[in-house]
Formats: structure tokens, C-alpha cells, sequence
């Protein structure tokens, strides 16, 4: 006890140097807390007026908003596909002559198929007094109904094409009706 009556003033230094120390922590502690407090604020307040809380439910419902949307677009882009692959995708058309006495190439067979190979093909036979069209039906590339050989190209020729839109992405569109570059493309083949 004696040395602490001793020291006694250097111990009151120490313990006032100490709580000068720990008043000017809680000093910026306040200092700090008091900027915290101000950026909650401004937060809860945001910059138009309207608190985090609402922001954030207000987002959350345009989300919401914007799901929903997606779903109907998705349901709309099945239902166009569905469409689509009963649509005319696949035409083919062959030109000839069909007598020998007739030039020009007048006669021809056009194939009409869907995404499934499903369709008709048209034939319209020329001749100098009279002019004969035949339509046949196909399923599935085939016909119940005995084809010519001009017809059974139409329908060779409908089937290879691409329709224009497979698995998403866009083909390049080909002439359909270009049968001298379709004939020059088969010969380079």
C-alpha cells in the first residue's frame, strides 16, 4: 500500500490519460454512429422519397410482373411452334416437258409439305389442246396414290429443304422456286 500512496499521482496520470483515451473513443464511436444513423436514414428515405422497404417491394413486384410475362410469352412461342409445324415449310417445284413435241418446259410438279412431311403435290401436265392438274396427297414424304417421276422429285426435293427456322436459330433463305440452281447445286454434289 505504501508504494500506492507513493505512486499516486503518477497512477491518477495514467488513469486520467486513460479516460482522455476512452472519451475521445466514445467521442468518434458517436461520431461514427451518428454517420451510420444519417446513411440509414437516406436509405429508408432512398433519393425520391419513398423508404428501402417500399423500393424493394415495389421491385420485387415488377419482377414478379416481368415472370409472369415471360411465362405468357413462352406459352405464346409453343403455341406459334405447334402452328408452325402444320404450315407449308417445305416447297419443291419440278419444271419438264411432258411430250416430246412441246418445248419450254410447261409442265410441272410442285410439292406443298409441312415440318412432318405432310402435304400435297401438284401436277399440271401441258399440252397443246388442253392443260391437266393433278393434286396427290402426301403423308409422311409418301403417297397413297402412284407418283410420277417428276413428282416423286418434287417431293425428294421438298423433303431436303431445311425449314427456315430448326432448333431456334435462322437459316439463310433459299430461292424455292430456283429449280436451275437447285439442279446445279445436285450436280455439284
Amino acid at each position: 500500500m505504501s508504494s500506492l500512496k507513493e505512486n499516486a499521482g503518477v497512477w491518477i496520470t495514467i488513469l486520467l490519460l486513460l479516460d482522455v483515451g476512452l472519451l475521445l473513443a466514445v467521442a468518434l464511436l458517436y461520431r461514427q454512429w451518428s454517420l451510420l444513423r444519417r446513411n440509414v436514414n437516406i436509405l429508408k428515405r432512398g433519393v425520391e422519397g419513398e423508404s428501402l422497404l417500399e423500393k424493394v417491394a415495389s421491385q420485387a413486384a415488377e419482377i414478379r410482373e416481368i415472370h409472369r410475362r415471360l411465362d405468357r410469352e413462352a406459352e405464346e412461342k409453343d403455341y406459334l411452334a405447334r402452328v408452325l409445324a402444320g404450315a407449308v415449310q417445305r416447297v419443291a417445284l419440278v419444271r419438264y416437258d411432258a411430250f416430246e413435241d412441246m418445248g419450254g418446259q410447261l409442265s410441272f410438279s410442285l410439292a406443298l409439305l409441312d415440318e412432318h412431311g405432310d402435304g400435297v403435290v401438284i401436277s399440271s401436265i401441258y399440252g397443246r389442246n388442253e392443260d391437266r392438274v393433278y393434286a396427290k396427297a402426301v403423308k409422311g414424304g409418301v403417297s397413297s396414290h402412284a407418283l410420277s417421276p417428276e413428282e416423286e422429285e418434287a417431293v425428294r426435293r421438298a423433303l431436303s429443304v431445311k425449314p427456315p427456322f430448326v432448333g431456334g436459330e435462322r437459316r439463310p433463305r433459299r430461292k424455292v422456286f430456283d429449280v436451275a440452281e437447285q439442279g446445279l447445286r445436285e450436280e455439284e454434289s
